[in-house]
């Protein structure tokens, strides 16, 4: 079985000549059949990109508009030192980006062969990026991860590639790129310009001249931390290039923005004078008049070409429309379903997170209790613990045991067997169990701590009451605790407190213990509580936390 595929009419590769891959997209080495050029294929999935969301599918929209406007550019401009595009196609299945391909790798692969580049080497080398950097400024665009990496070699030209974080406008306020090379701006300002790119390419150059990433740390912080602070400076006597170099890289990496040099003012320096008449840039700028005929030439050959194709075009575009109408229809079905099964499994876990919630409300009672008035309701505290425990416990068995919840356990949850079957296949249900699993210890813990708290207190200030407490708070957490028994000791507290809320005259005490009588009702009728039916648990939260006694008694509907 051959690994060959085909890319429209134009264009194939072999899946192992691959070049390198990234996140959602991979590079391949490729030909153009009609004319036998090697290309670079960069090969976009569109199944992975579908989990980035649409923010990946807009940048690589972007990333081909601006490779497209460049090639238009490079046309008039004549610059060769873009990685050029020559097509953008789509398939059902992916999308594809034909470049220029660069047979001597990057300057990345450079450095870490030869360590350091000779200066008169690395300011030709400068001097070519200089330009493509001064037709992306004078176009407002921004290319924002220049880096070794991204600079491409094609038999001896050197080429800005990979503008996958490109942009094109004036003044910009997303922040991105690669820490090393990241100019201060994107850190201590709201907005920069085309300059973050000069100022990357100065530290660039600085890397090929010696060796060495001036702005590094052991974290991004302590990167972001140095570039900020530390002064570009280059007297160490490592440093040993020409005065007029170092000048001219201190204007590029030069933390003021609008001090900084720009791209077209540094190629006006006199240091680049000799690199005007190196015969190998006349050769290159040569060669490059010699592309764009060519590149024209086929261009209005494929343009007589397409005219001819119309035809047969649309005669197969006819043919495909039944079937793709079918197709359509088909995955609208699917669609539909699969909608419906995830807002059914959405439903699920929402009640279960929100019955968790409800539990977790009962142990900030028993904390609240336990901070508050823990020598009036120590029974209390144990008693709505172990209830909190016990039905956490039990909630986890239902789903370790694939049972069917209903409206009972949480109005959110319906009740459709199919929706169970996928919500028990969901990978995220295990994680949910481990969850509550976790919830449930740290329950049980606090649970046998206030056991043995209360159990020394009494010993040491009740030794008559000592048993009764040994009594209630057992550790048999299998066995629910009697309802009535529940509720008729929660319902005298809240009678205890009530009473001494009337005899108080202090309103900060009587506001406190307004809070405790409102809360303890709420977990009172736990029942309700749990299943969503009492009120909102959310609101009822964010009001207990704001110490909103008429926003917790408006929950309760008791406003």
């Amino acid at each position: 079985m051959t690994d060959k595929k085909c890319v429209g009419k134009k264009y194939e590769y072999f899946l192992k000549d691959k070049l390198g891959s990234g996140s959602f997209a991979e590079v391949v080495k490729g030909k153009n059949k009609q004319t036998d050029e090697i290309v670079a294929i960069k090969v976009i999935k569109r199944s992975i990109l579908a989990k980035y969301g649409d923010d990946i599918m807009n940048q690589i929209q972007l990333e081909v508009k601006i490779l497209k406007e460049l090639a238009n550019l490079s046309k008039q401009t004549k610059c060769p030192f873009i990685n050029r595009i020559y097509e953008f196609l789509e398939t059902a299945n992916n999308f594809y980006i034909v470049l220029e391909f660069c047979n001597q790798g990057t300057l990345y692969d450079m450095i870490k062969k030869v360590k350091k580049i000779e200066e008169k080497e690395a300011i030709f080398i400068l001097f070519q990026l200089l330009q493509a950097l001064a037709l992306l400024a004078n176009n407002n665009i921004a290319h924002r991860d220049i880096k070794p990496e991204n600079v491409f070699i094609k038999d001896g030209v050197y080429k800005l590639g990979d503008f996958g974080f490109a942009s094109q406008k004036s003044l910009y306020q997303t922040h991105l790129g690669t820490f090393p090379y990241m100019a201060p701006e994107f850190f201590n300002s709201d907005s920069y310009n085309t300059k973050v790119d000069v100022w990357a390419l100065g530290l660039l150059t600085h890397e090929m001249l010696f060796g060495e990433l001036y702005y590094i740390g052991r974290s991004q912080y302590e990167v972001q931390q140095k570039i900020l602070t530390k002064p570009y400076i280059l007297h160490d006597q490592r440093y040993k290039v020409s005065d007029q170099l170092k000048n001219l890289l201190c204007k590029m990496v030069n933390k003021d923005q609008n001090a900084r040099i720009s791209a077209q003012e540094a190629l006006m320096d006199p240091l680049f004078d000799f690199c005007r008449n190196d015969q190998r840039y006349l050769d290159i700028m040569e060669l490059e008049q010699q592309n764009l005929y060519q590149i024209n030439n086929n261009e209005q050959v494929e343009q007589i070409s397409l005219l001819q194709d119309e035809d047969k075009q649309l005669e197969e575009k006819k043919q495909k429309e039944e079937e793709e109408q079918q197709k359509r229809e088909k995955e609208k079905i699917i669609q539909e379903k699969n909608s419906f099964i995830q807002s059914g499994i959405n439903s699920i876990k929402e009640g279960i997170l929100d019955k968790i919630q409800g539990i977790t409300l009962m142990v900030q009672l028993a904390d609240y209790l336990y901070n508050t008035i823990q020598q009036l309701c120590r029974f209390e505290i144990l008693y709505i613990l172990k209830q909190a425990t016990i039905l956490i416990q039990q909630l986890k068995v239902r789903l370790e045991q694939k049972a069917i919840l209903g409206k009972h356990d949480h109005i959110k949850i319906e009740f459709d067997s199919e929706i169970w079957m996928y919500f028990y296949e969901d990978k995220t249900v295990f994680q949910l169990i481990d969850d509550i699993e976790t919830e449930k210890n740290k329950m049980k813990k606090k649970y046998i701590d206030y056991i043995n708290q209360f159990n020394n207190f009494a010993y040491c200030n009740f030794p008559d009451s000592y048993h009764k407490i040994e009594t209630i708070a057992n550790l048999n957490l299998s066995k629910p605790i009697d309802i009535q028994l529940y509720q008729d000791q929660l319902f005298m507290r809240m009678q205890f407190l009530k009473q001494d809320s009337l005899k108080t005259q202090n309103n900060d005490i009587k506001q406190q213990i307004q809070k405790c009588l409102l809360w303890l009702y709420a977990v009172y009728e736990y029942q309700k509580l749990c299943s969503g039916q009492l009120f909102d648990i959310q609101r009822f939260i964010q009001a207990i936390i704001n110490d909103d006694l008429d926003e917790m008694k408006s929950c309760l509907n008791l406003k």
